[in-house]
């Protein structure tokens, strides 16, 4: 891999040296030629780099390539430090701009002597190790870096290809865990077998199978991947399911809070790629998962390699999975790798080779795919030294075959680079590509006009279309952010393979006491514990003497070549002095208050994340930081803290990613940071530096924008200054007045007028505005140029929210792909179409329709009937909350409509017909005081799984309600007199949660309910009830109940009369009255 490292640092290292060269200040400082110097050599070895890559089997060229390595560096520190210095002298130039600016001073000269010795150092360097590439031998060949030559086009995703020869397997699985024999509270299932055969996709196939989501209460999966003890694993266990660090490790605690989340459910949790087999280890995890008093029938799924964690004494039933069959396999592989029939001799060979390994047939079916017309390749893996090797050196050896065909060294090299991050972890593709680019491993292509960010985005892609990288995680509406995929993870083996490539450079190590930093250039440092640990050596108060033993002297050594740090655990107090090469600093999720002033002395960092921390200020020292293109400071939304940015902020000069809440103030003068790609809100004001003309400076502004205060501009003028119409890659755009003026006084029409976006967004969201009518370019959906209107035809989501004096909303019916419409506090809105057909829809493609406080809102088109099929043919989603004024909803078609929620409507008096709606899921009618009935549900007993009907004046159930098949919950209540429950026992096999809405006069609760044998969770709200019924204390299916404003019991008569098996039990918010 030190080929391919070299190959990328060189090239950035030529970029720069030309641009310095070509800066003034190189020149007044008196390096121009050492920097022109260092390019020529480093071009003449650079060319050599293609022959050294085929004989570095050879110790003499492996031990050139290595000082070749760290020459280019030193080179890379060295103009590093020059091109601060031109970033320095630029940011000084324009905060002194129209006063005289010299570079003359003792101090400049001095720096342009040591910048020019250290120069001369490197080229003196570069010209040893360019004599030693002529003793060996080494020729020179064309370069070529971009590799673009190679067959590309649009691939699957992993996800979207079907997993073949596993339907059995799944089977059985799922029977084993859904028919536990009676009596049996703990079943644990490992799925055996080795590296690459695919354990953890069956693992995860079952987990989301339907009839497991129907069976259990709670699931939840953890990747172990390394040996832990018991205690670490029950911590462990618990993050998964509460999203949180336990508070102690201490065995009694961790058993009470597991109890806490899991004590009344039966549980599915999957432990992926376990290795500890020992039996006493797994006698002990065990008798712990027993003692939760779970749900009887609560399983445990392990994949592991290991073969005697199945043959375990304590673990009756293992499931070892055998390889897939050629056929299946051949059925894979040609779906990925697309071959032409010519080549099928081959590819079965090829196939068979892989020995039924999925993961084998996955990957080279993939990187075979972008060769699907050359020969030559196919041959060449079917011919390759790879097949000679059995077991898991055959795995990780076509996995290196995999990475070898790789496109190019930059693609390599960046996919190396993702060994620094955990196993089974979810990789942000942004947070990748910015990480990518601050260690210069994508650079601008200017052959192609591409920026880094779409450089890194096409490599990573790359990765996916080869399936290195794999369970790819999507945005909700697609490519809303500029890319489809968010996130993804890598198979184990993919990642043990790069630990192999990367081990010299780049380590992740779980520290303890007596851990030795090895001498890296990326090191994350994960703690695990609450002890005191090597985490203690970097704190900023520490004393020198700390530093008289050895260990620690040499840690101070490793530490300064650092690139990359992670700290992942608490860090309260942290030295930054001592890595004075760091590019990249990670300390999310730490408990630090503070940043030091040290920060300011990282002058080649480009990467900082702060995020989840207490950090409310910054130091005035960031602003030294010429060279940060990332800066995030995010919080959870739930947070009261505050975050400001001191003025020092405006001298962030490469900065391009600002990342932090949108609920805090952007630093003053933004406008300065015109390199910004990213800026997740901006706060008008008057005070300049704050107005809305700092928009229009940043030209390169892309994704999410929220712009609030809005009422501080004064006229449409001034709001075209922010050119959001130039902005052509921002696609999500939220504006926002303060509040609502309902007397329609502001200028709200003209501001908004003036803030026309570009024709690529693809959510907006307008809040707060108070004229009675949106501009035209808003009411049409449409952006005017000089000659024409162009729809906003990539549009998916709408929000409106308190526009309170609008009489109409906007026309919908040319927006193609809008799927979500939120109307929130339209007052004034009396129908919702506005097309001129009132025979068309309101949208064509139309999924999700919330309607909230509409007062006058009656009917949606002027067409007749409120019928969802005037809404939208394709709607599935449609929530209405408060709106007075609708006293119909009638159905005369069949409709796909999934989910109907109707909420505190009080004129509302029919919904007939909803027998039309025989793809409905989940029904909510609540409050709606008019409503004397529901009609029959017969339609939807194959499709309802939730119904809530709360109705004062509903004398009776919906007809039809007993034949629900698939309803697993069901809330009732608040009538006049409480309707019959007779035929509620036909759901007795299938309901698991019932909640009783009452009042404080009934005082028995229904007994229809004793039927319900499937029952795990009741509540009951409002009831006068003083004592429990004997029927209720013998329902052994309830596991958790609740009595809330129940007045007439106390807590040793709930405890007296509550079902015997119930694990947690509640009494008008209180405590669990069986908390162990």
């Amino acid at each position: 891999m030190v080929d391919a490292l070299v190959t990328v640092a060189a090239e950035g290292i030529l970029k720069k040296a030309l641009s310095i060269a070509a800066n003034e200040v190189s020149i007044a400082l008196g390096y121009k030629d050492k920097l022109i110097e260092l390019h020529d050599t480093l071009e003449m070895i650079r060319a050599k780099l293609s022959d050294a890559e085929g004989k570095k089997g050879t110790e003499g060229v492996m031990l050139w390539l290595k000082q070749l390595n760290d020459v280019v560096g030193e080179a890379d520190d060295v103009l590093d430090k020059a091109h601060y210095e031109m970033l320095r002298r630029e940011v000084k130039k324009r905060n002194h701009a129209g006063k005289i600016f010299s570079f003359t001073s003792l101090k400049k000269f001095s720096f342009g002597r040591e910048i020019g010795r250290k120069i001369e150092n490197v080229n003196k360097k570069l010209s040893q190790i360019s004599e030693r590439a002529k003793n060996l031998g080494l020729e020179n060949e064309k370069f070529e870096l971009d590799g673009n030559s190679r067959p590309s086009g649009t691939v699957p995703n992993l996800d979207e290809f079907k997993i073949v020869g596993r339907e059995n397997d799944e089977q059985c699985i799922v029977k084993l865990l859904i028919s536990s024999r009676e009596g049996e509270k703990l079943t644990i299932v490992p799925i055996v077998g080795m590296g690459g055969i695919g354990k953890t996709t069956l693992a995860k196939s079952i987990y989301n199978n339907p009839k497991i989501e129907q069976h259990f209460d709670v699931r939840a999966w953890l990747c172990v991947s390394v040996k832990v003890e018991v205690d670490t694993l029950l911590a462990d266990i618990y993050e998964s399911l509460a999203g949180e660090k336990v508070k102690s490790l201490m065995r009694v605690n961790l058993i009470r809070n597991l109890q806490e989340k899991l004590g009344s459910k039966r549980y599915l949790l999957v432990l992926d790629d376990v290795w500890d087999d020992e039996l006493a280890y797994w006698d002990e995890f065990r008798n712990c998962m027993l003692q939760l008093n779970s749900e009887i029938g609560s399983s445990i799924i392990v994949t592991t390699r290991k073969l005697n964690i199945g043959r375990n004494a304590t673990i009756e039933k293992s499931y070892e999975l055998e390889s897939l069959s050629d056929d299946e396999c051949w059925s894979m592989f040609k779906e990925r790798a697309l071959l032409l029939p010519e080549f099928e001799e081959i590819g079965r060979d090829i196939v068979k080779k892989c020995c039924g390994l999925p993961l084998l047939v996955n990957v080279l079916g993939s990187m075979l795919r972008h060769y699907n017309t050359d020969k030559g390749k196919w041959l060449s893996i079917q011919d390759s030294k790879v097949w000679d090797f059995e077991g898991r050196e055959r795995v990780l050896s076509t996995l290196k075959l995999s990475f070898d065909n790789l496109p190019n060294s930059m693609v390599k090299q960046c996919f190396v680079y993702c060994s620094i991050f955990e196993k089974d972890e979810v990789i942000g593709r942004e947070e990748l590509v910015q990480l990518w680019m601050a260690l210069g491993l994508v650079h601008t292509d200017t052959k192609t006009n591409k920026e880094m960010e779409e450089v890194g985005n096409d490599i990573f892609q790359i990765l996916v279309s080869n399936s290195l990288f794999q369970n790819v995680k999507k945005y909700e509406y697609g490519d809303i952010y500029g890319g489809d995929i968010y996130g993804c993870q890598m198979h184990d083996l993919v990642h043990d393979l790069l630990l192999s490539l990367s081990s010299h450079e780049i380590s992740r190590l779980v520290v303890s006491d007596d851990v030795q930093i090895p001498p890296v250039k990326h090191l994350a440092l994960q703690r695990r514990g609450y002890e005191n640990s090597v985490f203690d050596i970097f704190k900023e108060d520490m004393k020198k003497d700390i530093f008289k033993e050895d260990i620690f002297k040499e840690d101070m050594k490793k530490t300064r070549s650092l690139q990359t740090l992670f700290f992942l655990g608490d860090v309260k107090n942290i030295s930054l002095k001592i890595f004075k090469c760091l590019r990249i600093l990670k300390l999310s999720r730490s408990s630090l208050d503070e940043v030091p002033e040290s920060v300011g002395e990282l002058v080649h960092l480009r990467y900082l994340d702060l995020s989840y921390t207490n950090i409310r200020t910054l130091p005035k020292s960031i602003g030294k930081l010429y060279h940060l293109q990332t800066l995030k400071r995010c919080t959870p939304s739930f947070t009261s803290s505050d975050l400001e940015f001191p003025q020092e902020t405006r001298n962030l000069i490469s900065l391009r990613h600002l990342m932090y809440d949108s609920r805090f103030q952007a630093p003053k003068d933004v406008g300065l940071l015109t390199s910004l790609r990213t800026l997740p809100s901006f706060q008008v004001g008057r005070q300049k530096g704050r107005q809305i003309e700092e928009l229009g400076h940043l030209k390169h502004l892309s994704g999410k924008l929220r712009i609030c205060n809005l009422e501080e501009i004064d006229s449409k003028e001034e709001a075209v200054k922010a050119d959001l119409h130039g902005k052509q890659n921002l696609y999500e755009i939220e504006f926002r007045w303060s509040s609502c003026d309902e007397g329609g006084n502001r200028n709200d029409k003209d501001v908004l007028e003036g803030l026309q976006p570009a024709a690529n967004v693809k959510s907006l969201e307008i809040e707060n505005y108070s004229g009675n009518s949106f501009p035209e370019w808003a009411m049409k959906m449409k952006i005017k140029t000089e000659r024409n209107w162009i729809p906003l035809a990539k549009l998916v989501k709408i929000k409106l929210t308190d526009c309170r004096n609008c009489l109409n909303i906007p026309m919908l019916e040319d927006l193609p792909l809008l799927q979500d419409l939120v109307l929130w506090n339209m007052n004034k809105v009396t129908c919702l179409s506005s097309s001129s057909d009132q025979r068309k829809p309101l949208s064509p493609s139309l999924r999700s329709l919330l309607l909230w406080c509409m007062e006058n809102l009656e009917k949606w088109t002027h067409a007749g009937m409120n019928s969802s099929t005037m809404l939208s043919p394709v709607l599935e989603k449609l929530e209405i909350y408060t709106c007075p004024k609708i006293i119909l909803l009638d159905e005369s078609l069949q409709h796909p409509l999934k989910y109907l929620r109707i909420m505190y409507c009080k004129n509302l008096e029919s919904v007939r017909s909803i027998q039309g709606l025989t793809s409905l899921q989940s029904l909510d009618i609540t409050g709606c005081d008019s409503l004397l009935e529901i009609p029959d549900l017969h339609n939807q007993r194959r499709s309802l799984k939730g119904l809530t009907v709360n109705q004062q004046k509903l004398t009776c159930l919906p007809g039809g309600f007993d034949c629900l098949s698939l309803l697993n919950t069901l809330k009732l209540g608040q009538v006049h007199s409480f309707p019959s429950l007779s035929g509620i026992e036909k759901l007795g096999n299938h309901l698991k949660s019932l909640e009783l809405f009452g009042w404080k006069h009934w005082e028995s609760i229904p007994e229809d309910i004793k039927h319900l044998n499937a029952l795990r969770e009741l509540t009951i709200h409002g009831f006068g009830v003083r004592e429990l019924p004997m029927w209720l204390t013998n329902m052994s299916s309830i596991r958790e109940i609740r009595f809330w404003n129940c007045r007439g019991l106390n807590e040793e008569s709930v405890l007296q009369g509550a079902p015997r098996e119930a694990t947690r039990v509640y009494l008008n918010g209180g405590w669990n009255l069986k908390r162990a």
